[in-house]
């Protein structure tokens, strides 16, 4: 088991876009947080979720991140890929756009790696 780090940009529709973190061991969901006050997605109720961005470290893999609601039902969840070191096509590992998510009490925003 890797410790990876990960880096997600969530956009919003009236906000500017919050940088979430987190150091996720392989093969288990690991929460993110925002890097300004160490928030839940929750945290932020009221906000519309447009767009997220993920990166994690090289060589490893961003097998999905997903939205889970209060109650621990799913969201959204968008598959992943490994990022091909020094490509010039892209530089995140996850890239979901033209999102509409309203952000309710209690979401959490997660991410599962591999190396």
């Amino acid at each position: 088991m890797t410790d990876t780090k990960c880096f997600a940009w969530v956009h919003f529709a009236r906000a500017p876009s919050e940088l979430y973190l987190a150091t996720a061991t392989d093969g288990t969901a690991k929460e993110l947080v925002s890097q300004s006050a160490g928030a839940s997605l929750g945290d932020v109720a009221g906000q519309v979720v447009t767009g997220i961005d993920i990166q994690v470290g090289d060589g490893s893999i961003a097998l999905y991140s997903q939205i889970t609601a209060s109650d621990g039902g799913q969201v959204i969840q968008v598959k992943g890929n490994e990022r091909t070191t020094g490509s010039t096509h892209s530089n995140m590992n996850i890239c979901a756009s033209n999102l509409s998510i309203s952000v309710e009490r209690g979401m959490t925003l997660n991410i599962l790696t591999s190396d």
